[in-house]
């Protein structure tokens, strides 16, 4: 049994920058723009804003996104990071706010080292004029909703990686959690201790101190 679980965002945690914003704003930016507005004044939920995004997606919306996806990469500490977490028999979920072959767009090739890879699926209606994201852990709130996905994955101490807004709920059950960016900016308006990190090295070395790696 693992002495711990590391569950990582995948977008401005994995990647060096919050990529599915990038690919939202390059292929469908008005709907997005008004999307995250919504988002950002608290008028949707996370969910609502993907039901909405699913239904004005058409399939070469999502080729797009695939295609602009694969550009881009890992940060540079993440793959050392996951041969660590390796060596410590630590496993890793990559939970994702976003879509699935976007994030495997990305990871595909390392997919096998992970314990599970977890993000919305895009199902095509109206002959791929539209489509559903469908998950099957779900909350009123939240259409991936990671704390859910703690629950069913996570053995001993749950550690969180995170930067965004959809990493919120996750932050607030882990035992151990790291956040920059949006996600720090709000677990300190909450009082929630959190460790800041830049890095995947600054993850490691404060797991080594904890002693959990």
């Amino acid at each position: 049994m693992a002495g711990a679980t590391v569950f990582c965002d995948f977008d401005g945690t994995i990647t060096p920058v919050d990529s599915f914003d990038l690919v939202m704003q390059e292929t469908c930016g008005d709907t997005w723009s008004q999307l995250k507005m919504g988002l950002l004044r608290s008028r949707l939920s996370l969910r609502e804003a993907m039901d909405q995004l699913g239904a004005a997606l058409t399939t070469q919306h999502l080729m797009d996104m695939v295609q602009r996806m694969a550009s881009f990469s890992p940060r540079p500490s993440f793959l050392p990071f996951l041969d660590a977490m390796d060596r410590a028999g630590i496993p890793v979920v990559v939970v994702s706010g976003g879509f699935l072959p976007l994030v495997e767009a990305v990871l595909l090739q390392h997919r096998h080292r992970f314990k599970a890879v977890i993000a919305g699926q895009v199902i095509p209606q109206e002959q791929g004029r539209s489509h559903q994201i469908h998950s099957p852990y779900t909350s009123d709130e939240e259409l991936v909703a990671k704390a859910v996905v703690m629950e069913i994955y996570g053995h001993g101490h749950t550690i969180a990686i995170g930067d965004g807004i959809t990493d919120l709920r996750m932050a607030e059950a882990a035992d151990v959690v790291f956040a920059r960016d949006v996600l720090a900016q709000l677990l300190r308006e909450r009082g929630q201790a959190f460790h800041p990190w830049n890095d995947f090295d600054d993850v490691l070395s404060v797991l080594v101190q904890e002693g959990l790696v």
